[in-house]
């Protein structure tokens, strides 16, 4: 029967390709191939149908017949439109047997025919879930690397495979082209026997089948006598009986190849086939590009996040070396390179100097000091404050060696940090080749010279305001110790004349009016003193204090300094300890606020009433002192001026003995606490005033 349908193959492929026409339920799509061309397909998967019927162990028929069934698939995917195809290839079969052996039984000749159509349904059914396998690798992958499931690698891999159980080829790799270098790195490989690595390199001078497909823009096969030669799958000799190479198109640039090899097939790729590959690459051309589409999405998202972190990081230092190496840090997050440079520039001097580095040279990149400021491409993007991508650092003119460095090929990336006036300094991102940098790594190193741009500037201020401010410490604390050096002994030689007895009483007038004096300065230098102690530094750690013990102390130490005037103090306070978290600086809250208030009162006598309660203020306990002066004047709108340090504040409590006031509440606001000013009696000033102090209570 098989010698039978062979014979009468041109009239069998004459009715197949008719009833085809006819049937229903068929796509116009697969009438848009040529009668001829259709014709011819259909020969050929029949006659590979009938080798494989008659030998089910012939591998050569076998993938004559996948050949055939490929070919199929180019034209139609539809399951339902395959299996309208064999059953009318089954009948026309029927009516040719039953025609040309009449005395053949009908029922074992359609037993036979059944047996072949139904094996060919098998495998066609068998390869098109092979290749909806490859379709649906294609979809889960975008799915899973938006998820984060998947990585590229994984998907690349797995689609890999697929392909390769598709086409039942030996070898099936993809290859990233590289313009510059003339290479092809591997992507991704599967083979039946020794497969390439990953990130190997091949040369396109050993691949000319996929030079030969980068030059034409177009898939390319080729047909190779292996017989006479030792088949080698290394890198830079792949050879196979049969080739075919596709290149992935973007923008109209070669991006990479997809290679198929195989040893085994009985023919060369078919143009169905070639098609097919052309059609699968493609698709894989448009995830490659959805895939680094999202890459570039999650890294922008990630890039905004770690920026995030960086400029808070960045807010909290003031030292310049920390903050390069948190920029250097937190960018190697997002822009891996395999060298790091940071340099700063001095334009008084014309130099340059690294400040950090990393990778293999990083010592030789920091011993290289004080170089000129326009050398290198570090110099010239300092002068011209524009990022730059250096595709070849050694072919590049402006390129300078670093001493104790081997000249190499890099790639570099180089981004100036432009400050207010000048540019502060570059950085330089360097990979080795095939790696390179994008626009998109450019766009975050750009961000990230921005924010290190600021940080150094705000550092820099920091550190010319620190040194103005240790400057004037220096200055008031010489200042105040050589006033002091001349009012101590000054006092001392008041007290010895106002013992004298046969002393002159114009003398001694002149003495009392004068002492006061010496102790007003005396008095302004200590609160000077202690206005500068809380300019420096921020406060240590506080340590519960005696509340009522500072009180007692400061009253102690204003009745031993002011002994020209008058000083009564009358305190009540609660029997229950007075702990608040406060420092050394306790005592001279209170000694100031004193000495401030009874020096600027004109009363020969001054009195103070202290008192002290518990208040509750927003869920917070506080010690609440009161200083009542009776008799001291002060008007609503001068309650919250005395207690500030102003050029333009004018009032009975002005002059230098402000200072002391102004220190008492800074002391206060150390402490986290309230210093106000009301009324004796509420609603007439000029019966006295109140100096309200609130301290944290310490439970």
């Amino acid at each position: 029967m098989i010698e039978t349908l062979r014979s009468n193959i041109g009239t069998i492929v004459e009715q197949w390709a008719l009833a085809t026409s006819r049937a229903m339920y068929m796509r116009g799509s697969e009438f848009e191939i040529p009668e001829q061309e259709r014709v011819d397909s259909m020969r050929k998967y029949l006659q590979a149908l009938l080798a494989r019927a008659q030998d089910a162990g012939d591998k050569l028929a076998l993938e004559s017949l996948k050949t055939a069934i490929r070919s199929e698939h180019s034209r139609s995917m539809s399951l339902s439109s395959l299996v309208k195809r064999q059953s009318l290839l089954r009948d026309v079969m029927y009516d040719v047997l039953i025609k040309e052996m009449p005395v053949m039984p009908k029922t074992a000749v359609k037993l036979a025919v059944d047996a072949i159509i139904d094996r060919s349904i098998e495998g066609t059914v068998a390869m098109l879930e092979e290749y909806a396998e490859l379709q649906s690798s294609l979809s889960r992958w975008m799915l899973s690397s938006t998820l984060g499931e998947v990585s590229v690698d994984q998907s690349l891999a797995r689609f890999c495979r697929s392909l390769m159980d598709y086409y039942d080829a030996e070898f099936v790799a993809l290859l990233k082209h590289d313009s510059e270098s003339k290479k092809l790195t591997v992507q991704s490989c599967s083979s039946k026997g020794i497969a390439l690595a990953k990130d190997a390199s091949v040369q396109m001078k050993a691949f000319p089948l996929a030079a030969q497909a980068i030059a034409e823009k177009k898939p390319v096969s080729a047909e190779e006598d292996t017989s006479k030669t030792k088949k080698s799958k290394v890198v830079g000799r792949i050879s196979f009986a049969y080739s075919l190479a596709v290149p992935l198109l973007k923008d109209d640039k070669v991006e990479s190849i997809l290679f198929i090899g195989d040893d085994f097939r009985p023919e060369p790729y078919t143009p169905d086939e070639i098609g097919l590959a052309e059609d699968l690459s493609k698709q894989l051309s448009r995830m490659l590009d959805n895939a680094e589409l999202f890459e570039r999405l999650s890294i922008r998202s990630k890039a905004q996040r770690v920026l995030i972190d960086t400029a808070a990081q960045l807010q909290q230092e003031i030292e310049s070396d920390e903050i390069y190496r948190i920029v250097a840090m937190r960018l190697a997050e997002l822009i891996p390179s395999d060298e790091f440079a940071f340099y700063v520039y001095d334009w008084e001097r014309r130099v340059g100097n690294p400040v950090f580095a990393t990778g293999p040279y990083a010592s030789e990149t920091m011993a290289d000091r004080d170089f000129p400021a326009d050398m290198g491409i570090a110099g010239y993007v300092a002068r011209t404050r524009k990022a730059e991508i250096i595709l070849d650092t050694e072919a590049d003119p402006r390129g300078e060696t670093i001493p104790g460095t081997p000249r190499m090929r890099t790639r570099m990336l180089a981004v100036p940090l432009v400050g207010k006036k000048d540019v502060i300094g570059v950085i330089e991102l360097v990979r080795f080749p095939p790696e390179t940098f994008g626009q998109e790594d450019l766009e975050i190193a750009t961000l990230f010279a921005n924010h290190a741009s600021v940080a150094l500037e705000n550092a820099k201020l920091l550190s010319e305001v620190i040194s103005v401010r240790d400057q004037l410490e220096l200055s008031i604390d010489l200042l105040t110790h050589d006033i002091a050096n001349y009012t101590t002994p000054m006092i001392a030689y008041f007290t010895e004349f106002r013992k004298r007895k046969d002393l002159d009483p114009a003398v001694a007038a002149a003495v009392d009016r004068t002492r006061p004096q010496i102790e007003g300065i005396m008095r302004l230098v200590d609160m000077v003193r202690t206005t500068t102690k809380l300019m420096g530094a921020a406060p240590g750690t506080f340590k519960p204090m005696d509340l009522r013990k500072a009180i007692d102390d400061a009253v102690n130490e204003v009745r031993g300094q002011l002994t020209t005037k008058e000083i009564d103090f009358e305190m009540f306070f609660p029997g229950n300890p007075m702990t608040v978290l406060a420092d050394d600086l306790l005592k001279e809250l209170f000694t100031n606020l004193f000495c401030s208030a009874a020096m600027s009162d004109r009363l020969e006598e001054t009195k103070f009433v202290v008192t002290a309660e518990t208040k509750k203020d927003k869920k917070v306990e506080y010690w609440w002192v009161k200083v009542a002066q009776p008799g001291r004047a002060i008007p609503d709108n001068m309650k919250d001026e005395v207690l500030k340090l102003r050029r333009a504040t004018k009032s009975e409590l002005g002059g230098g003995f402000r200072i002391g006031l102004a220190a008492a509440r800074g002391i206060v606001s150390r402490y986290a606490g309230g210093m106000w000013i009301s009324d004796l009696q509420p609603g007439e000033f000029t019966k006295g005033c109140i100096f309200n102090i609130c301290l944290p209570k310490v439970r």
